[in-house]
């Protein structure tokens, strides 16, 4: 089998696997919005929610929800999706990402292979990213929530803001506060 049709494969695991929790995250997404699952750190109140954050770490696919006042405090416990939805995912791809390693040894051309690698990379993330903008838009249409939502990678300071679908840079200097610019 060559590289790519294994690649291609582990892409189609991740798409199953993402398809079967769908209806899982979209519940936990609805009690997120509606309020139900967000837990304010002292001094803080729901009322002073401006801005909803999604982070995932996008080696893993594990995303940390929490809520921002308007100077761009954290005034929520962080919460964790993901955490073991997806180990199903890891364990089937795993297998498949090691028979793709050692083809690496064989293949000739590294050139051709670093582009087929990216090309998988970026594949792989839009799979995920379109997923959960999908389920958030669910969420979001049963709540009807209106907050600003914002969707990253934990490692990169620009993401997307959901209702919107505004690029946006966000300074992550502080690790308590979050400031957004459209």
């Amino acid at each position: 089998m060559e590289p790519i049709q294994e690649l291609k494969q582990s892409n189609a695991i991740l798409q199953s696997a993402l398809n079967d929790i769908r209806e899982k995250i979209i519940a936990e997404l609805v009690n997120v919005l509606s309020g139900k699952a967000v837990v304010m750190l002292p001094n803080f109140s729901k009322e002073d929610i401006a801005v909803h954050n999604f982070e995932y770490r996008h080696e893993w696919f594990t995303m940390v929800f929490f809520a921002s006042n308007s100077a761009g405090f954290t005034m929520t416990e962080k919460n964790d999706f993901l955490r073991s939805e997806l180990n199903n995912y890891f364990s089937k791809s795993e297998v498949l990402m090691d028979t793709v390693s050692d083809l690496e040894d064989d293949f000739e051309d590294e050139e051709k292979w670093e582009e087929m690698m990216e090309e998988y990379e970026q594949e792989k993330y839009e799979i995920f990213d379109d997923w959960f903008t999908s389920c958030w838009e669910e969420a979001q249409k049963i709540t009807g929530n209106t907050i600003p939502t914002y969707f990253s990678i934990e490692e990169m300071d620009s993401g997307i803001e959901l209702m919107s679908s505004d690029s946006v840079e966000i300074n992550k200097n502080q690790i308590n506060i979050r400031r957004y610019t459209h």
